[in-house]
């Protein structure tokens, strides 16, 4: 996992193609995050039912995890996570930038819960691409 460094208080040095994305990063990190460029979480598996001291339907959890803080993720990546449910939480990460109060995604993450990259997704361009390859690095050991 690449060590992260500051530019200054409140935003985080990255470098990629994408310099519209580099300049709004504020920090990357892993597991629960609700930041400038990223929106993360975790997301339990089809098996786990007890929460709170409550006991749900098998898959009532996970659903919650993809409607909750994840609702706006694409469809393929929600499906992709109940498809290859292995039984242990993951880690669902949307990379994104503003242009004008408006939301441009470059990408979507899911790793394990010990950081290993599972899948990812590039939303655009190259430059996109290496700004999700860049953010991947912070995000995930041995990678």
């Amino acid at each position: 996992m690449r060590k992260k460094e500051w530019r200054d208080g409140n935003h985080m040095k990255f470098e990629s193609a994408h310099a519209t994305f580099n300049r709004q990063v504020d920090c990357i990190s892993t597991g629960n995050v609700i930041g400038h460029v990223q929106l993360s979480g975790f997301v339990r598996p089809h098996c786990e039912i007890e929460c709170n001291g409550f006991t749900n339907p098998p898959g009532h959890l996970q659903e919650y995890d993809l409607n909750w803080l994840m609702k706006d993720f694409p469809y393929f990546v929600k499906d992709w996570i109940r498809e290859n449910d292995s039984g242990k939480s993951v880690i669902a990460y949307e990379f994104r930038y503003w242009k004008n109060g408006e939301k441009y995604p470059i990408g979507w993450v899911v790793t394990s819960e010990d950081y290993q990259l599972l899948d990812s997704w590039v939303h655009g361009t190259k430059k996109a691409g290496s700004a999700l390859r860049e953010a991947i690095a912070y995000i995930t050991e041995g990678n």
